[in-house]
């Protein structure tokens, strides 16, 4: 992996302690000082130096803390240091604290100028997920926590700074060990993490550009470029004038005040023969000033973060074609900037959807309901089987749920279910909303059909009630809220560096993985 600084390359072996790698040997260390079980298989000399030291204090064990030992002579490693790494309590670990260990390992490692280590956190077979029969998937989860933490964006960074950037971090190969029997799989499993993990690369990559540079017609360009690289993946980018000729006036209005045209952008991916379409719409603004509804000043630098959505739906489509998934799949971004200039929608506009349902605009901030809208009335015409949107859509969403999970709302309970599932075993989580009927009543309208806000009540639900009048009865469909979870400008996660998390790609990877092929 090798995009914006991302040279980590992980593997995984086996074999006895005299045939391991690295200049660093990683060993776990749980809460209160016990080490983890497969220190046994380190010699010994390892096994006493390490007891002695933790018998000593030098290390408790919680999640993160570490210390370096030099390895006792006539070990028999190849490592000229030990790297304790305290794992937290050990009835608590779950999938996330492996991945949460991995961005820990990956920041010590460059910090402690290791270029190369192997790690005995893999190795143990007896880690559990609480009230579950079936191991924790410590390898993935550590490789997977290991290259999210390690990613760097550094687009517009000068040749003297990267310079000193690689400097600063060295660490470029992880090992993990693993039993001999499950060597292949493990490996066979690694491609599959590496593939998602590199989805959520270009999802953050894309997320983190600033404004001026991907505009709509910039991500039209890189659906090409995504297209070029995977034949596989067709890509279709509609014009003002052909939104014009299809009536999409939601995605239109919102990019009338901008000088940046707005763009509807499809990727079809086909290799699922006459299995079932799944259809992804993610919203695309690149910039959301509010419009003539203006935002506050403070913190619209982050509003280049508003097309996280459709995002993820790019970072998707890459992981799906890059393992070559034998399924159907469209995605679907509607791509607009939101500007206040004298060609911008004004509130108290009325505006016809391409569904045909009429909305009067009572706050031009309240953007991405429009442009989602006709997208998802566009992905409905290829007849799919489930539709799944994701946006940073209200924050609403963001005050009631924060930045651990996104919400979630639909009008499927087994799509829902499934969903639910996909984010405990991803990480990327989701809670459940409700939308019952009388949140309909808050976007009636006296002037038109609807109107695009439902007053401060339930307000991230009363935006999921406007996108459900654009998805036919019987179309499976969810939304997806990622206001709170999609960007961190103060992230304290090692395996979430700050800016773009990249949220939605490995979520919708593990439900297509699961209820998909």
């Amino acid at each position: 992996m090798d995009k914006n600084g991302q040279a980590l390359q992980i593997g995984v072996m086996s074999g006895t302690h005299s045939s391991w790698k690295g200049d660093a040997l990683v060993i776990g260390v749980y809460e209160g000082g016990e080490p983890q079980p497969a220190l046994i298989h380190c010699g010994k000399k390892v096994e006493s130096e390490v007891r002695k030291r933790l018998a000593e204090g030098w290390l408790r064990g919680a999640l993160g803390e570490s210390v370096l030992l030099v390895p006792p002579a006539g070990s028999g490693l190849a490592a000229s240091r030990l790297l304790l790494l305290g794992m937290g309590k050990k009835e608590s670990l779950n999938t996330e604290s492996f991945r949460t260990l991995g961005g820990h390992l990956t920041q010590l490692c460059h910090k402690m100028r290791i270029a190369e280590c192997t790690t005995l956190l893999s190795l143990d077979s007896h880690h559990k997920a609480k009230n579950k029969r079936q191991q924790i998937p410590v390898a993935e989860a550590l490789a997977e926590g290991a290259w999210m933490g390690n990613y760097r964006f550094e687009s517009y960074k000068s040749k003297e700074s990267k310079k000193e950037e690689r400097e600063e971090y060295p660490f470029k190969q992880l090992y993990l060990l693993v039993a001999g029997e499950r060597l292949a799989a493990e490996k066979r499993r690694l491609t599959e993490v590496e593939a998602i993990a590199r989805g959520v690369v270009l999802a953050r990559d894309l997320a983190n550009q600033p404004g001026n540079v991907l505009n709509p017609e910039g991500l039209a360009e890189q659906a090409r470029q995504l297209a070029g690289r995977f034949p596989a993946i067709k890509t279709t980018v509609y014009s003002e004038r052909m939104l014009a000729r299809k009536g999409m006036q939601g995605i239109l209005a919102v990019g009338s005040g901008s000088q940046s045209p707005p763009r509807l952008i499809t990727m079809e991916y086909r290799k699922g023969g006459d299995r079932p379409l799944l259809a992804v719409v993610g919203k695309g603004i690149t910039f959301d000033s509010g419009g003539i509804s203006l935002k506050p000043g403070e913190g619209m630098g982050e509003m280049k973060f508003d097309m996280c959505g459709g995002a993820a739906v790019f970072g998707l489509l890459q992981a799906v074609a890059e393992l070559s998934l034998p399924i159907n799949l469209l995605g679907v971004v509607p791509a607009a900037e939101n500007m206040p200039s004298g060609t911008a929608q004004r509130p108290g506009d009325v505006i016809r959807m391409a569904k045909g349902v009429t909305v009067e605009v009572l706050n031009t901030d309240a953007e991405g309901r429009l442009i989602l809208a006709d997208a998802l009335y566009h992905a409905s015409s290829f007849k799919p089987a489930v539709i799944i949107d994701l946006a940073t859509l209200t924050g609403a969403c963001a005050v009631a749920l924060g930045a651990h999970a996104s919400g979630l709302m639909g009008n499927d309970n087994s799509l829902l279910r499934q969903l639910e599932k996909a984010g405990e075993a991803s990480g990327d989580r989701l809670w459940r909303l409700p939308m019952y009927s009388e949140y309909q009543e808050q976007i009636k309208s006296t002037v038109a059909d609807i109107k695009n806000i439902g007053g401060r009540l339930a307000g991230a639900i009363t935006a999921g009630c406007f996108l459900s009048r654009f998805v036919e009865e019987k179309q499976a469909w969810a939304h997806i809220d990622i206001a709170g979870t999609a960007y961190d400008m103060n992230s304290s996660r090692p395996h979430f560096p700050k800016g773009a998390a990249g949220v939605g790609v490995r979520l919708l990877s593990r439900f297509i993985q699961s209820h998909w092929l």
